[in-house]
Protein backbone atom coordinates (compact mmCIF):
# COMPACT_ATOMS: atom_id res chain seq x y z
CA UNK A 1 0.00 0.00 0.00
CA UNK A 2 1.46 3.37 -0.93
CA UNK A 3 1.94 6.10 1.64
CA UNK A 4 -0.60 8.88 1.49
CA UNK A 5 0.75 11.88 -0.40
CA UNK A 6 -0.10 15.44 0.61
CA UNK A 7 -0.74 15.99 -3.10
CA UNK A 8 -3.74 13.67 -2.80
CA UNK A 9 -5.35 15.76 -0.03
CA UNK A 10 -7.85 18.45 -0.77
CA UNK A 11 -6.42 21.93 -0.40
CA UNK A 12 -8.81 22.78 2.48
CA UNK A 13 -7.67 19.74 4.53
CA UNK A 14 -4.00 20.46 3.85
CA UNK A 15 -4.43 24.06 5.03
CA UNK A 16 -6.09 22.83 8.24
CA UNK A 17 -3.19 20.45 9.03
CA UNK A 18 -0.59 23.19 8.49
CA UNK A 19 -2.62 25.53 10.72
CA UNK A 20 -2.75 22.95 13.56
CA UNK A 21 1.00 22.35 13.34
CA UNK A 22 1.70 26.06 13.60
CA UNK A 23 -0.63 26.34 16.59
CA UNK A 24 1.52 24.05 18.85
CA UNK A 25 3.29 26.38 21.37
CA UNK A 26 7.04 26.68 20.90
CA UNK A 27 7.57 26.27 24.69
CA UNK A 28 5.90 22.85 24.59
CA UNK A 29 8.55 21.70 22.13
CA UNK A 30 11.42 23.16 24.20
CA UNK A 31 13.63 22.11 27.11
CA UNK A 32 13.79 24.05 30.37
CA UNK A 33 15.11 24.03 33.92
CA UNK A 34 13.35 25.29 37.02
CA UNK A 35 13.97 25.14 40.73
CA UNK A 36 14.03 26.84 44.10
CA UNK A 37 16.97 28.17 46.11
CA UNK A 38 16.68 28.11 49.92
CA UNK A 39 19.03 28.77 52.84
CA UNK A 40 20.04 26.35 55.59
CA UNK A 41 16.79 27.11 57.43
CA UNK A 42 14.61 26.39 54.41
CA UNK A 43 13.85 30.06 53.73
CA UNK A 44 13.81 31.27 50.08
CA UNK A 45 16.89 33.12 48.82
CA UNK A 46 15.94 36.00 46.52
CA UNK A 47 18.23 37.52 43.85
CA UNK A 48 20.60 34.56 43.84
CA UNK A 49 22.72 34.42 40.66
CA UNK A 50 21.98 31.26 38.65
CA UNK A 51 24.47 30.30 35.93
CA UNK A 52 23.49 27.54 33.48
CA UNK A 53 26.67 26.48 31.69
CA UNK A 54 26.78 24.07 28.77
CA UNK A 55 29.32 21.30 29.24
CA UNK A 56 29.21 19.71 25.77
CA UNK A 57 28.07 22.86 23.94
CA UNK A 58 29.20 26.44 24.45
CA UNK A 59 26.42 28.12 26.40
CA UNK A 60 26.62 30.39 29.42
CA UNK A 61 23.12 31.43 30.47
CA UNK A 62 22.30 33.72 33.40
CA UNK A 63 19.20 34.32 35.48
CA UNK A 64 18.18 35.24 39.05
CA UNK A 65 15.79 33.88 41.64
CA UNK A 66 12.63 35.83 42.37
CA UNK A 67 11.30 36.84 45.81
CA UNK A 68 10.16 33.26 46.39
CA UNK A 69 13.63 31.96 45.61
CA UNK A 70 12.42 30.41 42.33
CA UNK A 71 13.99 30.47 38.87
CA UNK A 72 13.05 29.15 35.41
CA UNK A 73 14.98 29.21 32.13
CA UNK A 74 13.94 28.02 28.64
CA UNK A 75 16.85 26.25 27.00
CA UNK A 76 15.38 25.79 23.50
CA UNK A 77 15.32 22.72 21.27
CA UNK A 78 19.04 21.88 21.29
CA UNK A 79 19.99 18.86 23.42
CA UNK A 80 22.89 19.50 25.80
CA UNK A 81 24.33 18.67 29.21
CA UNK A 82 24.53 21.52 31.70
CA UNK A 83 26.18 22.47 34.96
CA UNK A 84 24.11 24.84 37.14
CA UNK A 85 25.92 27.13 39.62
CA UNK A 86 24.19 29.28 42.25
CA UNK A 87 25.84 32.17 44.09
CA UNK A 88 24.58 34.69 46.63
CA UNK A 89 26.55 37.09 48.84
CA UNK A 90 26.88 35.71 52.35
CA UNK A 91 26.66 32.08 51.18
CA UNK A 92 29.02 29.43 49.87
CA UNK A 93 28.50 28.64 46.17
CA UNK A 94 26.54 25.51 45.22
CA UNK A 95 26.36 23.56 41.96
CA UNK A 96 24.92 20.46 40.31
CA UNK A 97 26.29 18.68 37.25
CA UNK A 98 25.07 16.40 34.48
CA UNK A 99 21.76 18.21 34.07
CA UNK A 100 20.31 17.06 30.74
CA UNK A 101 16.64 18.07 30.18
CA UNK A 102 14.73 16.02 27.62
CA UNK A 103 12.60 17.56 24.88
CA UNK A 104 9.33 18.91 26.30
CA UNK A 105 10.71 18.41 29.85
CA UNK A 106 10.96 21.04 32.58
CA UNK A 107 13.88 19.69 34.63
CA UNK A 108 13.68 20.57 38.34
CA UNK A 109 16.97 21.43 40.07
CA UNK A 110 16.72 22.78 43.63
CA UNK A 111 19.54 24.18 45.78
CA UNK A 112 20.13 24.76 49.49
CA UNK A 113 22.85 27.30 50.27
CA UNK A 114 25.14 27.20 53.30
CA UNK A 115 26.14 30.48 55.00
CA UNK A 116 29.77 31.41 54.39
CA UNK A 117 32.11 33.10 51.94
CA UNK A 118 32.26 32.72 48.19
CA UNK A 119 35.17 30.81 46.69
CA UNK A 120 36.30 29.41 43.38
CA UNK A 121 34.92 25.98 42.57
CA UNK A 122 37.27 23.20 41.36
CA UNK A 123 36.22 23.51 37.69
CA UNK A 124 36.88 27.28 37.85
CA UNK A 125 40.54 26.77 38.84
CA UNK A 126 43.67 26.27 36.77
CA UNK A 127 45.67 23.05 37.10
CA UNK A 128 48.22 24.87 39.30
CA UNK A 129 45.49 26.26 41.55
CA UNK A 130 43.91 22.82 41.92
CA UNK A 131 47.27 21.33 42.94
CA UNK A 132 47.80 24.10 45.49
CA UNK A 133 44.26 23.57 46.81
CA UNK A 134 44.92 19.83 47.26
CA UNK A 135 48.10 20.57 49.24
CA UNK A 136 46.20 22.93 51.54
CA UNK A 137 43.51 20.32 52.12
CA UNK A 138 46.15 17.71 52.97
CA UNK A 139 47.77 20.13 55.41
CA UNK A 140 44.42 20.86 57.05
CA UNK A 141 43.77 17.14 57.51
CA UNK A 142 47.20 16.72 59.12
CA UNK A 143 46.50 19.63 61.47
CA UNK A 144 43.14 18.10 62.43
CA UNK A 145 44.73 14.75 63.21
CA UNK A 146 47.53 16.49 65.12
CA UNK A 147 45.04 18.56 67.14
CA UNK A 148 43.01 15.45 67.94
CA UNK A 149 46.10 13.78 69.44
CA UNK A 150 46.86 16.85 71.56
CA UNK A 151 43.27 17.01 72.80
CA UNK A 152 43.27 13.31 73.67
CA UNK A 153 46.35 13.64 75.92
CA UNK A 154 45.12 16.94 77.40
CA UNK A 155 41.67 15.57 78.30
CA UNK A 156 43.21 12.50 79.92
CA UNK A 157 45.58 14.75 81.89
CA UNK A 158 42.65 16.82 83.17
CA UNK A 159 40.81 13.66 84.29
CA UNK A 160 43.88 12.38 86.13
CA UNK A 161 44.46 15.74 87.83
CA UNK A 162 40.83 15.82 89.01
CA UNK A 163 41.43 12.39 90.57
CA UNK A 164 44.50 13.71 92.39
CA UNK A 165 46.88 11.67 90.19
CA UNK A 166 49.15 14.63 89.49
CA UNK A 167 52.27 12.74 88.41
CA UNK A 168 50.30 10.78 85.83
CA UNK A 169 48.54 13.96 84.73
CA UNK A 170 51.90 15.66 84.12
CA UNK A 171 52.95 12.77 81.88
CA UNK A 172 49.84 13.20 79.73
CA UNK A 173 50.17 17.00 79.59
CA UNK A 174 53.79 16.63 78.50
CA UNK A 175 52.72 14.17 75.81
CA UNK A 176 50.46 16.91 74.46
CA UNK A 177 53.27 19.48 74.70
CA UNK A 178 55.64 17.21 72.74
CA UNK A 179 53.28 17.67 69.79
CA UNK A 180 52.93 21.43 70.28
CA UNK A 181 55.11 23.27 72.81
CA UNK A 182 53.39 26.63 72.29
CA UNK A 183 50.28 25.84 74.32
CA UNK A 184 50.15 28.20 77.33
CA UNK A 185 46.91 26.66 78.57
CA UNK A 186 48.51 23.20 78.79
CA UNK A 187 51.63 24.66 80.42
CA UNK A 188 49.40 26.27 83.06
CA UNK A 189 47.85 22.86 83.75
CA UNK A 190 51.31 21.33 84.13
CA UNK A 191 52.29 24.12 86.54
CA UNK A 192 49.16 23.53 88.63
CA UNK A 193 49.83 19.77 88.76
CA UNK A 194 53.44 20.40 89.81
CA UNK A 195 52.32 22.82 92.52
CA UNK A 196 49.67 20.45 93.90
CA UNK A 197 52.25 17.67 94.08
CA UNK A 198 54.60 19.94 96.06
CA UNK A 199 57.00 20.76 93.21
CA UNK A 200 56.67 24.54 93.34
CA UNK A 201 59.99 25.34 91.67
CA UNK A 202 59.03 23.20 88.65
CA UNK A 203 55.61 24.89 88.68
CA UNK A 204 57.15 28.38 88.52
CA UNK A 205 59.56 27.37 85.75
CA UNK A 206 56.64 26.00 83.73
CA UNK A 207 54.61 29.18 84.25
CA UNK A 208 57.53 31.26 83.01
CA UNK A 209 57.49 29.20 79.79
CA UNK A 210 53.78 29.95 79.40
CA UNK A 211 54.33 33.67 80.07
CA UNK A 212 57.08 33.75 77.44
CA UNK A 213 54.41 32.71 74.92
CA UNK A 214 51.57 34.94 76.21
CA UNK A 215 53.04 37.67 78.43
CA UNK A 216 49.71 39.51 78.62
CA UNK A 217 47.75 36.61 80.17
CA UNK A 218 46.59 37.90 83.56
CA UNK A 219 45.45 34.45 84.73
CA UNK A 220 49.02 33.13 84.49
CA UNK A 221 50.21 35.88 86.83
CA UNK A 222 47.37 35.10 89.25
CA UNK A 223 48.43 31.44 89.29
CA UNK A 224 52.05 32.46 89.77
CA UNK A 225 51.08 34.72 92.67
CA UNK A 226 49.18 31.89 94.37
CA UNK A 227 52.15 29.52 94.08
CA UNK A 228 54.57 32.14 95.41
CA UNK A 229 52.19 32.78 98.30
CA UNK A 230 52.17 29.09 99.22
CA UNK A 231 55.98 29.18 99.12
CA UNK A 232 55.96 32.08 101.61
CA UNK A 233 57.41 34.53 99.06
CA UNK A 234 55.09 37.38 100.04
CA UNK A 235 56.73 40.26 98.15
CA UNK A 236 57.08 38.30 94.91
CA UNK A 237 53.54 37.01 95.26
CA UNK A 238 52.16 40.55 95.62
CA UNK A 239 54.06 41.66 92.52
CA UNK A 240 52.51 38.82 90.51
CA UNK A 241 48.99 39.70 91.71
CA UNK A 242 49.55 43.40 90.97
CA UNK A 243 50.71 42.52 87.45
CA UNK A 244 47.54 40.46 86.99
CA UNK A 245 45.44 43.47 88.07
CA UNK A 246 47.34 45.71 85.67
CA UNK A 247 46.65 43.37 82.76
CA UNK A 248 43.04 42.67 83.74
CA UNK A 249 41.40 45.46 85.80
CA UNK A 250 38.15 43.44 85.79
CA UNK A 251 39.89 40.92 88.04
CA UNK A 252 40.94 43.53 90.60
CA UNK A 253 38.65 42.15 93.33
CA UNK A 254 40.04 38.61 93.08
CA UNK A 255 43.66 39.71 92.95
CA UNK A 256 43.26 42.22 95.80
CA UNK A 257 41.74 39.41 97.85
CA UNK A 258 44.67 37.16 96.92
CA UNK A 259 47.10 39.83 98.10
CA UNK A 260 45.17 40.09 101.35
CA UNK A 261 45.39 36.33 101.95
CA UNK A 262 49.13 36.40 101.26
CA UNK A 263 49.65 39.23 103.74
CA UNK A 264 47.37 37.60 106.30
CA UNK A 265 49.32 34.34 106.10
CA UNK A 266 52.53 36.25 106.75
CA UNK A 267 51.01 37.96 109.81
CA UNK A 268 50.72 41.43 108.27
CA UNK A 269 47.13 42.03 109.38
CA UNK A 270 46.88 45.78 108.84
CA UNK A 271 48.15 45.55 105.25
CA UNK A 272 45.93 42.51 104.68
CA UNK A 273 42.88 44.49 105.88
CA UNK A 274 43.65 47.23 103.35
CA UNK A 275 43.86 44.64 100.57
CA UNK A 276 40.47 43.17 101.59
CA UNK A 277 38.99 46.67 101.60
CA UNK A 278 40.33 47.15 98.06
CA UNK A 279 38.65 43.88 97.02
CA UNK A 280 35.34 45.09 98.49
CA UNK A 281 35.74 48.45 96.72
CA UNK A 282 36.12 46.56 93.42
CA UNK A 283 33.20 44.22 94.19
CA UNK A 284 30.77 45.21 96.95
CA UNK A 285 29.32 41.67 97.00
CA UNK A 286 32.61 39.85 97.52
CA UNK A 287 31.52 37.83 100.57
CA UNK A 288 34.88 36.20 101.34
CA UNK A 289 36.58 39.61 101.49
CA UNK A 290 34.13 40.72 104.22
CA UNK A 291 34.81 37.56 106.19
CA UNK A 292 38.59 37.89 106.05
CA UNK A 293 38.40 41.64 106.73
CA UNK A 294 36.36 40.96 109.86
CA UNK A 295 38.94 38.44 111.03
CA UNK A 296 41.80 40.87 110.44
CA UNK A 297 40.06 43.67 112.33
CA UNK A 298 39.02 41.48 115.27
CA UNK A 299 42.50 41.52 116.77
CA UNK A 300 42.48 45.10 118.17
CA UNK A 301 39.85 46.78 120.39
CA UNK A 302 39.91 49.96 118.30
CA UNK A 303 38.76 48.01 115.23
CA UNK A 304 36.18 45.76 116.95
CA UNK A 305 33.25 47.80 115.63
CA UNK A 306 34.51 47.67 112.06
CA UNK A 307 35.11 43.92 112.45
CA UNK A 308 31.53 43.38 113.63
CA UNK A 309 30.20 45.39 110.68
CA UNK A 310 32.23 43.35 108.17
CA UNK A 311 31.21 40.02 109.71
CA UNK A 312 27.54 41.01 109.87
CA UNK A 313 27.70 41.77 106.16
CA UNK A 314 29.25 38.35 105.58
CA UNK A 315 26.43 36.66 107.51
CA UNK A 316 23.94 38.30 105.14
CA UNK A 317 25.65 37.31 101.89
CA UNK A 318 28.03 34.47 102.81
CA UNK A 319 27.59 31.03 101.27
CA UNK A 320 29.61 28.87 103.68
CA UNK A 321 27.59 27.72 106.72
CA UNK A 322 30.70 26.90 108.79
CA UNK A 323 32.08 30.41 108.26
CA UNK A 324 28.70 31.97 109.07
CA UNK A 325 28.77 30.11 112.41
CA UNK A 326 32.32 31.31 113.11
CA UNK A 327 31.35 34.88 112.24
CA UNK A 328 28.41 34.74 114.64
CA UNK A 329 30.62 33.46 117.47
CA UNK A 330 33.27 36.13 116.82
CA UNK A 331 30.62 38.87 116.84
CA UNK A 332 29.32 37.65 120.23
CA UNK A 333 32.84 37.65 121.63
CA UNK A 334 33.61 41.12 120.31
CA UNK A 335 30.38 42.62 121.67
CA UNK A 336 31.05 41.15 125.13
Amino acid sequence: MKALSYKCLPSAVLSLLLLLAAAVPAAAQSRSVTGKVTDDKGEPVADAQVSIVGVDVFRDLKTKTNKKGEYTYLLGLQAATYRIIVRKEGFQPAYQENIRPELNEQKRVDFQLTPGQDYRLPFEMTAEEIEDYKKKLEQQEKVKAFSAEIKQHFDLGVQLAEQGKYEEAIVEFNQALERDQKQPGILARVADAYSRSGKNDEALATLDKALAITPSDASLYTTKGAILSRMGKTAESQEAFKKAMELNPAGAAQNSYNIGITLMNSGEMEQAAEAFKAAIAADANYAEAYYQLGMCLSGKPETFAAAVEALETYIKIGQKPEQVSVAQEVIKALKN
